[in-house]
């Protein structure tokens, strides 16, 4: 928190001033309300597919609006999230190897909904949240509580956060109706004579742990951690093995799993006006994989109404010690995948966006219009497109307490 020296023949005034400062703070709450509307548009190229064992089509193409609420009212404030994805996949056809289309459509719904409440003599909040799921073989629920601190001079903020999710991957709740009764597991079309798993619940709780550092005006840094643990089904049931003797099965892992990722981040803000967003981070878990992450995002400020946005994020993670290629498992072993998203690989992804401030009174309460695009290139020949543009909406006014 900034001190200012203040003239003794000042005094009188300044005392006044802060009088009825806190006066009309009193006496005036400040309600906001921000509405975003979001558009995302996903394409995905790549021929590692694990739905046939490790090679094939990864054609992919995910599009669908989002709508965010943001309401503050006082000390209270909520947060609510509406989106529904439209799925097009390629591979997710050859679980039947039924080739009639070009790919299998899906829908995803999902929904959030968020409370916050601030205690100013404490300098302490509160946050619980509820968080849902659903497609055609997949359900999750979640909920999540957390707390944030800060200190007496506002220059350092600590966060702890739990989150827990209880997912269902059992098929058949969009087919034939809405909200069907789930089924059954799907399992690819020529290894349904037994049932693979005696479960089909997922359950994941995360820990997240934040600390940040105010370090003067222009640099703000801050280091965060995320503890995980999975159990029940951890495995996909439509992604194929074929092991090294002709023989097939679908893909097996331990029933849980433990994960960790510690980061490191920098906000800068140089002359000129642009701001730096630099991260380092590090990931491991006990299937044998560890990455590591190096992330920038940039807004340059062009003038009081443009930012463009530029981003660049590396990537590199040696692979589990359950995955290898198509054909080369052993049939002896316990567990098994050839999912290239647990192989070892590099990859890389290179953002550009534009945000637009323009004049909400002309613009009926518009506050900012967002454009991105971005690509995704991984070492396996993975590629990627994404274009998103967002509108927000703000309404800000004071009422009496």
């Amino acid at each position: 928190m900034n001190k200012r020296t203040i003239l003794v023949g000042s005094l009188a005034f300044s005392f006044l001033f802060s009088k009825a400062q806190n006066k009309e703070n009193n006496a005036f709450k400040i309600n906001e309300t921000e509405v975003e509307l979001l558009y995302n548009h996903y394409v995905q190229s790549g021929d590692n597919s694990p739905v046939t064992g490790g090679e094939g089509t990864e054609q992919l193409s995910v599009f669908g609006p989002t709508f965010n609420l943001k309401k503050s009212f006082g000390k209270n404030g909520l947060d609510f999230q509406f989106g529904i994805d439209v799925i097009s996949s390629a591979s997710t056809d050859n679980i039947d190897r039924v080739m009639s289309s070009a790919s299998r459509l899906d829908a995803r719904s999902y929904s959030s909904l968020h409370y916050s409440r601030y205690f100013e003599k404490s300098k302490l909040a509160v946050n619980v949240g509820l968080s849902g799921s659903i497609e055609s073989d997949y359900f999750s629920f979640g909920k999540s509580i957390g707390i944030s601190k800060v200190s007496k001079n506002d220059m350092r903020t600590y966060t702890a956060q739990l989150q827990i999710f209880n997912d269902d991957l059992r098929w058949g709740r969009l087919e034939g109706g809405f909200l069907a009764s789930p089924q059954f597991l799907i399992y690819p079309v020529e290894l349904r004579f037994q049932e693979w798993y005696d479960e089909y619940k997922r359950d994941s709780y995360n820990l997240n742990l934040g600390f940040t550092q105010v370090v003067n005006q222009k640099n703000t840094i801050g280091i965060f951690s995320v503890l995980s643990l999975q159990r029940g089904l951890l495995a996909t049931p439509f992604h194929r093995i074929f092991f090294t003797d002709d023989t097939r099965a679908v893909e097996q892992f331990p029933n849980k799993r433990y994960k960790a990722a510690l980061s490191l981040k920098w906000n800068s803000f140089t002359s000129g006006g642009i701001i730096l967003r630099n991260k380092i981070g590090g990931y491991v878990d006990d299937f044998g994989i560890f990455g590591l992450t190096l992330d920038n995002e940039t807004a340059l400020k062009l003038s009081h109404k443009w930012t463009l946005l530029p981003s660049f994020r590396f990537y590199t993670q040696n692979g589990s010690k359950y995955f290898a290629p198509l054909g080369e498992h052993n049939p002896n072993d316990d567990y098994y995948t050839s999912d290239y998203d647990l192989s070892s690989f590099q990859s890389y992804k290179f953002g550009m966006g534009w945000r637009h401030w323009p004049d909400a009174r002309k613009n009926k309460g518009l506050n900012s219009f967002t454009f991105r695009y971005f690509f995704y290139h991984r070492s396996n020949g993975l590629n990627a497109h994404t274009v998103s543009t967002s509108f927000s909406f703000k309404k800000k006014r004071k009422r009496r307490s």
